[in-house]
């Protein structure tokens, strides 16, 4: 019984971990996306931080994954960025609402494949 709580106690505490590593890199991705000024630029300034996310929770799962691996979930992803960009190449020209579109739907997108990443290895589905 006391192996149990404290596996519950461990994959309690990896949670947490990559809820902050996460929501860390969402708001890096926001910080990022709004200080961009070259319609397109912003994916470019996004793409390592969502790397860096992938392996991070990757790394708290146990997993040593390769950078190619890394890359290619995250560019898995890119179907979603790409789009936003419809909507999001309008607003880029108007000066404080393209800035704060940019930054809300880099946290969305950053957020969201976040919890994807980790939904999947908490399943034990792996990454590719």
């Amino acid at each position: 019984m006391s192996d149990q709580h404290s596996d519950e106690k461990d994959t309690d505490a990896i949670r947490r971990r990559c809820e902050t590593i996460v929501h860390a890199s969402s708001t890096a991705a926001a910080a990022a996306a709004s200080v961009t000024i070259i319609p397109g630029s912003d994916s470019v300034a996004i793409m390592p931080i969502q790397v860096a996310m992938v392996a991070g929770i990757a790394k708290e799962h146990g997993l040593d994954l390769s950078a190619s691996l890394v890359k290619s979930v995250v560019y898995a992803s890119l179907g979603s960025i790409a789009g936003r960009a419809g909507a999001g190449l309008l607003l880029r020209f108007v000066p404080v609402a393209g800035n704060l579109v940019r930054a809300s739907v880099a946290f969305s997108v950053t957020e969201a494949l976040g919890h994807l990443v980790l939904e999947r290895l908490e399943k034990g589905e792996g990454l590719a």
